[in-house]
């Protein structure tokens, strides 16, 4: 019988009524698989994925399907936002294939758990071939199926000997070099790399945007940003009418939109664009930032204060029809006579700019919404009678911290006091749902049968996300709170392989998973070990922690020669490097019990770096400036620092 009835992972739950006896990932499946001596079909996806959707209703609600599925396999399925680190396992195994990896991610494993077979989205037909053609070879020839899984399984633990480790000290300076293989490969009229479908891929945008002026003119890498961003904000992957960016842009114009709305695309992107925004001063990043924050407390904003995890792509079974609009269902709204600029700004035809003569709202030229916002209002309130997309309800703990991160670098570009709050109200949100006493937190606010501890991700973006909110608020609650989130991860996350200096992503307490994984890629998230790592050099600087700030630069001599060679997708950990080591930013200690008064405050302020409130300064000593691994000699006036100040520039 099918026992997704009783989950709360609304993905698992819209395969509730399949035929197919699907079970949820735990003991209980995995047992049975190894009593009955059957093989697993371990099938991942997510609520808002189009093509889990396509599958489920040509497969999974097919009889003749479930009865093949039914006898001859224990049928797992797996939300894979709800468990990232089996779905991170199956799919480095299906990789190792040498098959392509995607969603809906169909793998097949032994008793055993071992994986030897798999794929992602298939038709009927093929789909019921492969079925009756693994299980054939599971009777037939069990032990080649066995040897061929033994060496899969084997290769997807990740260990030490994966890494060159890198004196970074005795290195030359690496960043000129990787700034320009980045901005090398990325599309010089479009923005974003280089190739469709494009993914904003914010960790890389971030690290652009965190480099020195002088750098980024020799590279071009301010205008590649630039170009990225202007037209993002300009395309159909940002929703004109109600804000909010779509996971990816289908073409290689940021025209048509993978329709989907993640919670973590737009919290890293508020990020970006307001990096972007406090060096250009861009009304276009602005706009783009007030409609993001707008788009995710209209539509994504949970009553408890957390955020949900996505909007799905699909309404009514058709991919993107929220979105989209027939010529004559703008006109009769707004009439294309007597508004002719608004149908020329947003590319409306009469026959259509996309599929079946509908067309997506996409800007050619960069102008403001602003200009057109009783129209756009208009077109908002006639979308309000559409049918909407699903919301997946989930309240993911590192997808809320990003969001955090957003609003807090919002609130520093705009220095808006409702962003402040809103940054304030999702922070305490976070501790009360999702942080427990003991210093650890949970991956998700609802859960079914035994809560989901939090992964690597979860830890590294609430404490950095903490600290980043500590540093503009000045309360110390948000550090002890990032402190010991920390303390807790090097704990539990602690690599077995003595030496390695990375953390594995789970702690595998009950030795569910054949694998300990390690990630340290940057991809459409930044990885969970970079997080941890800028957490650490964060905590090592602020308390004065060598053993932190020791422990961080293993990490980067860990990864380091690897940021080299394909420095696209370590953008996260090439940014730590270089604001750290390569191009340290000075910043200023100062005793907060010192500077109650808002004179020396706004003085502060001016010298427009970032200040650190500690407690640990010498005697009669209220300022100190640090420059990457070194400090200048403590200061006790506002005017010895601003001497210092100008010396140092």
């Amino acid at each position: 019988m099918n026992k997704l009835q009783h989950q709360v992972s609304p993905y698992l739950l819209q395969h509730q009524h399949n035929p197919v006896h699907w079970q949820p990932w735990g003991q209980e499946a995995l047992q049975q698989a190894k009593d009955e001596d059957k093989l697993i079909l371990v099938s991942i996806g997510y609520a808002a994925c189009h093509w889990c959707h396509v599958m489920e209703k040509e497969c999974f609600e097919n009889q003749e399907v479930a009865d093949l599925m039914n006898k001859h396999f224990i049928n797992i399925k797996v939300d894979r936002e709800e468990r990232p680190d089996v779905d991170m396992i199956y799919m480095d195994a299906i990789q190792q294939m040498g098959l392509s990896g995607g969603w809906p991610l169909n793998v097949f494993l032994l008793p055993s758990q071992k994986p030897f077979y798999g794929g992602t989205y298939f038709p009927k037909m093929k789909w019921m071939n492969i079925l009756s053609s693994v299980q054939n070879a599971f009777q037939e020839h069990r032990a080649e199926l066995e040897a061929s899984a033994e060496g899969f399984a084997n290769s997807i633990s990740d260990h030490a000997s994966l890494f060159q480790i890198m004196d970074l000290e005795a290195s030359p300076s690496f960043i000129p070099m990787s700034l320009k293989v980045i901005v090398g490969n990325m599309d010089p009229i479009f923005g974003g790399m280089n190739k469709a479908p494009k993914f904003p891929l914010p960790s890389l945008l971030k690290f652009i945007e965190s480099v020195p002026a002088p750098l980024a003119q020799q590279t071009n890498a301010f205008k590649a940003s630039e170009t990225q961003l202007n037209r993002m904000a300009q395309g159909g992957i940002f929703d004109q009418i109600a804000g909010g960016f779509s996971r990816y842009s289908v073409d290689s114009e940021w025209f048509a939109p993978h329709f989907e709305k993640m919670l973590y695309d737009n919290g890293q992107l508020l990020e970006a664009y307001a990096k972007a925004y406090g060096r250009t001063k861009n009304p276009l990043y602005s706009e783009a930032i007030i409609q993001t924050i707008q788009f995710l407390k209209s539509e994504l904003l949970a009553e408890n204060g957390l955020y949900y995890a996505s909007l799905d792509a699909d309404s009514e079974g058709v991919e993107g029809l929220f979105y989209i609009w027939h010529f004559e269902e703008v006109n009769r709204i707004i009439p294309s006579l007597t508004h002719p600029e608004f149908y020329r700004s947003y590319s409306i035809l009469s026959n259509g700019n996309w599929e079946d003569s509908r067309n997506i709202l996409f800007k050619k030229e960069a102008i403001l919404n602003d200009q057109f916002k009783d129209e756009l209002a208009a077109l908002a309130a006639e979308r309000k009678t559409r049918i909407r997309p699903e919301t997946d309800t989930k309240q993911i703990l590192a997808w809320n911290a990003y969001v955090l991160s957003g609003l807090v670098a919002a609130y520093q570009s705009l220095h808006s006091a409702e962003i402040k709050q809103d940054a304030l109200d999702l922070a305490d949100a976070i501790e009360k749902h999702l942080l427990k006493s003991d210093g650890s937190c949970l991956h998700q606010a609802s859960y079914s049968g035994h809560p989901i501890d939090g992964f690597l991700d979860d830890y590294a973006a609430t404490a950095l996300a903490y600290i980043q909110l500590y540093l503009v608020t000045f309360d110390r609650k948000y550090l002890n709170l990032a402190t010991c989130l920390v303390e807790k991860a090097t704990e539990i996350f602690e690599s077995k392989e003595e030496g390695f200096a990375l953390y594995n992503y789970a702690q595998n307490k009950a030795q569910e998973l054949i694998a300990d994984k390690v990630e340290f890629t940057d991809s459409v998230c930044p990885s969970s070990n970079s997080m941890l790592c800028e957490s650490l050099l964060w905590l090592g600087l602020i308390q004065s922690q060598v053993e932190c700030t020791m422990r961080a630069q293993q990490m980067l001599e860990t990864v380091m020669s690897k940021a080299q060679a394909n420095p696209a997708y370590f953008s996260n950990w090439l940014r730590i490097y270089s604001q750290w080591f390569e191009n340290p930013q000075a910043q200023v200690k100062f005793n907060d019990s010192f500077v109650v008064e808002q004179e020396i405050l706004d003085s502060l302020i001016a010298l427009n770096c970032t200040l650190i409130p500690v407690d640990n300064l010498p005697s009669n000593k209220h300022f100190l400036v640090c420059v990457g691994n070194h400090c200048l000699a403590p200061v006790s006036t506002i005017e010895e620092l601003h001497e210092q100040w100008r010396e140092l520039i």
